[in-house]
């Protein structure tokens, strides 16, 4: 015979499994990922469009920590309205321009490889609150990827090479395809925004077909001008002053497969999906209260041995 404190031990321990397992990927939105920094890099980017209508970005950056040993951030664009204000609240709900980052490594010159992490921010936030954690409250998001070690001297000295996919940088035609990247519409209103831009120093385009037209724009606090233009490949830079770019490259349909932007409906606020989580959360432990309380209560197991 089980004794009913055994299958007491067992409906608990079930239980607990139960709530872990619900628990574990609640908190983990919660984890702690602090920012780096944005200054003292150099960086040289590679954007080569793809026959797929996807854009390889490949950037070289050179590095130099500070008094603080932190790591540096690179910020991606996800997300913004389509159309109207970019800082608009998410309950003026509507389709949403996005882009889709994939394929994040990063190395060394040499090859091997450097440590990389990657969060999914709002800019309309704080980079982060006081215990590390960002919420998602606008129709805006950016990608931080953050790369190197943390808690280096002064004065150390780190080159990364990162490399990312980005799907939905074209933009459609009457005649082909045409690349803006990164956003024009959020580099011209970054001014507001809590954490700047990492300067470029140099951005190569290449392209499976012959580019048609190309120009570039620089951006250095509020002010807007062309940067120089010049080669096959094109190459961009904005002058004497290093600044965020922005480039646009016009291209043919042929040889483009798949391209063009990408819409999507806006996110969920973040008081709607706590309040999903938590509802989703109460009635899973709702569910396996009520089966614990039947093994407990009202199944005792009796085991006969046979004769």
């Amino acid at each position: 015979m089980v004794d009913g404190r055994v299958v007491r031990v067992v409906a608990l321990v079930a239980l607990g499994l139960a709530v872990a397992g619900v628990l574990v990927p609640v908190l983990r939105e919660g984890e702690r990922f602090y920012p780096g920094r944005t200054d003292d890099a150099q960086v040289k980017a590679q954007y080569e469009i793809r026959a797929d209508g996807a854009v390889d970005v490949t950037e070289t950056i050179d590095y130099e920590y500070n008094r603080s040993g932190l790591p540096l951030d690179r910020i991606v664009h996800l997300r913004r309205p389509a159309e109207g204000p970019i800082d608009q609240q998410i309950s003026e709900r509507g389709k949403d321009r996005v882009w889709k980052v994939t394929d994040v490594t990063a190395t060394d010159p040499t090859g091997a490889p450097v440590p990389v992490r990657t969060k999914v921010l709002d800019p309309a936030l704080p980079p982060m609150t006081a215990t590390g954690i960002d919420g998602w409250d606008s129709r805006l998001s950016d990608l931080l990827i953050q790369l190197g070690e943390d808690n280096q001297p002064a004065g150390h000295r780190a080159s990364y090479v990162l490399r990312y996919r980005v799907h939905g940088a074209l933009d459609k035609t009457a005649d082909g395809y045409e690349l803006n990247w990164p956003d024009p519409v959020r580099a011209a209103e970054n001014s507001w925004v809590d954490y700047p831009q990492v300067p470029l120093h140099e951005v190569r385009v290449l392209a499976s077909t012959k580019v048609t037209t190309a120009s570039c724009t620089a951006y250095t606090e509020d002010k807007q001008t062309p940067c120089a233009t010049k080669g096959e490949p094109t190459i961009f830079t904005p002058g004497r002053v290093p600044a965020g770019m922005t480039v646009k490259v016009a291209v043919p349909a042929a040889g483009i497969t798949d391209g063009g932007a990408e819409y999507d409906g806006s996110p969920l606020s973040l008081k709607l999906k706590i309040l999903l989580v938590a509802a989703g959360v109460v009635l899973f432990l709702a569910l396996v209260g009520v089966v614990a309380s039947c093994l407990i209560r009202g199944f005792p197991l009796h085991l006969r041995r046979r004769a």
